[in-house]
């Protein structure tokens, strides 16, 4: 029997591929286009031309060489077709990971632009047609300014105010109390010993922790943990009280030392829940990894000196790792010339999906842990603002469904990630031409991770998919100060939240474009079956600029076509009640 469209989605059997060419920019206060094919484009408040240079474009998805005109502002890179040629590009320019120069001769010079995005273009440019300034030494200029201060999203405002504003998206006291955390006679309370970074510069201002611990008792704990991130409550469960707090590594060493506050903390957690008597630590790290760093003093738990807990390793490989696969993956999906009977192989020797089916796995066991076996989960990895990250924001994504809506999932990036203290800037070098060791796409793998989910339940989240592909885009434009930076601290100081625009205030002022027409709201706890055979290459996102994979997506399109509908219909019905309504008045009081 021949499966139904929505039958096909729910059991992951039909796969649409939205059609994503070039990067989608925001023209402001209209809705997001769904192809960047265009003529012009409207520049954005504060944005202005720099230069303007007739070039060739040398891109493998064109035939030949492709003239037209190179336009650079000091937000982007739009090259324009000449008439009767096909596609424009559109490339906002801190989203560049590297520019190359190489010699055509002594009047043109190939330049080779390499993306954050996998996206890679080229363009000869012949230096006698601007000689009083050189394209090549603009455009490294203004992509790379060596402060992150001082790139588009400090200079773009919006001459209208936005519907929402998307700062004030998180609040901890509202959040946390939505979960249950600061209730009366909670076993949790709100700590303000972090108040202006003044104890650990990388955790926000407030904390969560055991109601019957002590600021004392956390200041001596935070010496033992790495970089003093000590054991703090992420997440709730609102029937079970078990929980999910998060962590750095512990300061064990060779010497296994010990520190009787730290145990104090990680048992008051554990006595949180009267559901069980033993709480789980997951150290996301390989096993190697975690032992190699005793010998820098620091290192994993010792079982022998917590009591009743369960101790595994979720063998997640560092950044390092990360950067090198992502690095083959790109390799691979920006290349014309793989043969196709060399695909599948060459995707498996990226180890690409192997890493995502890790996350995967370890973010299910910690909610299996919670939902099923009713025990408090510690979460850690080495520093506790990578893997840390992924896990438990996944976790909780699978265990509340809040955070499977357009507003939880903003909340769960911005509690878990942003304010946590994610190294974005460290992770993305926004505005700088060095490309550092520390250098890893770890939040794009997370929205990999997202992306896989909700293939398993395509009815469960109330957001679409192009919502992701929208984060995505917009964590290396640098059109919003939303991913700036590695902490709050450093955001304050640098007054992101008075400077720049919120990502959030747009998807919020133009949530239509993000939200799935087929949600459902599904209470309780989601746990998807992880295997190699379930997990795909998210094509719309890693293949968007490959020049051979230009797809539609038809079924997306008519679920947004079918959102304009719904919207229209209950604005008339809106509009039909309020008539009848006057009307009953106006019969009633004659």
């Amino acid at each position: 029997m021949q499966m139904s469209t929505v039958d096909e989605l729910e059991t992951g059997q039909y796969e649409p591929n939205k059609e994503v060419d070039r990067v989608d920019h925001v023209v402001e206060q209209e809705r997001l286009p769904q192809s960047s094919h265009q003529q012009s484009f409207a520049q954005l408040p504060g944005e202005t031309q720099i230069l303007l240079q007739e070039v060739e474009c040398v891109d493998a998805c064109f035939d030949g060489h492709i003239r037209g005109q190179l336009k650079l502002t000091n937000y982007r890179l739009f090259f324009s077709a000449a008439e009767g040629e096909p596609h424009d590009i559109d490339i906002p320019i801190h989203s560049i990971l590297k520019i190359d120069k190489k010699s055509q001769g002594e009047n043109s010079y190939r330049l080779t632009i390499q993306c954050k995005q996998f996206l890679g273009v080229q363009f000869t440019v012949n230096k006698q047609d601007n000689k009083k300034r050189d394209l090549y030494q603009c455009l490294i200029r203004h992509a790379f300014p060596g402060d992150e201060g001082r790139v588009f999203a400090f200079e773009y405002r919006p001459s209208r105010k936005q519907k929402e504003n998307g700062w004030e998206v998180y609040d901890f006291e509202r959040e946390y109390t939505r979960m249950g955390a600061l209730k009366e006679n909670s076993k949790w309370r709100h700590s303000k010993l972090n108040k202006d970074f003044q104890h650990i510069d990388t955790y926000p201002e407030d904390l969560a922790v055991p109601a019957s611990i002590t600021d004392d008792v956390i200041k001596k704990a935070s010496y033992f943990r790495s970089i003093g991130r000590v054991p703090v409550l992420s997440w709730l469960h609102p029937t079970n009280e078990a929980s999910i707090t998060r962590c750095s590594q512990p300061g064990v060493g060779l010497s296994n030392k010990r520190c009787e506050e730290d145990e104090l903390m990680i048992a008051e957690i554990r006595k949180a829940t009267t559901k069980s008597t033993h709480i789980y630590i997951c150290d996301c790290r390989p096993s190697v990894n975690a032992k190699a760093n005793k010998a820098k003093g620091k290192g994993f738990e010792l079982p022998e000196a917590y009591e009743n807990i369960e101790f595994s390793f979720g063998n997640i490989e560092n950044i390092h790792e990360i950067r090198g696969s992502s690095n083959k993956l790109r390799e691979l999906v920006t290349s014309p010339n793989i043969e196709e009977s060399k695909w599948l192989s060459n995707l498996e020797s990226t180890k690409w999906l192997q890493h995502i089916q890790l996350i995967l796995q370890e973010a299910v066991k910690v909610a299996s842990i919670i939902e099923n076996k009713k025990s408090s989960v510690v979460v850690h990895c080495s520093d506790g603002w990578d893997r840390t990250s992924q896990i438990c924001s996944l976790a909780m994504l699978l265990l509340d469904p809040y955070y499977r809506t357009l507003q939880g999932f903003e909340v769960l990036i911005e509690k878990e990630w942003v304010s946590m203290g994610h190294q974005f800037q460290a992770r993305h070098c926004h505005g700088t031409q060095e490309i550092t060791n520390d250098y890893s796409p770890i939040f794009m793998q997370w929205l990999d991770c997202v992306w896989q989910v909700m293939q398993h339940y395509p009815y469960s989240f109330q957001f679409n998919k192009y919502l992701l592909t929208f984060i995505g885009q917009h964590l290396y434009s640098c059109l919003y100060g939303t991913f700036l930076y590695d902490s709050e601290r450093v955001r304050r100081d640098m007054e992101v939240k008075t400077k720049t625009q919120s990502l959030w205030s747009y998807v919020n002022s133009f949530s239509t474009e993000f939200l799935n027409p087929l949600y459902k709201e599904r209470q309780g706890c989601i746990l998807p079956m992880i295997s190699m055979r379930t997990i795909r290459l998210w094509r719309e996102n890693w293949m968007a600029y490959h020049p051979f994979y230009r797809f539609q997506d038809p079924l997306f399109e008519r679920l947004m076509e079918l959102v304009h509908l719904r919207e229209k219909i209950q604005s008339n019905c809106d509009e039909l009640r309020a008539r009848h309504q006057t009307t009953v008045k106006i019969a009633v009081s004659s």
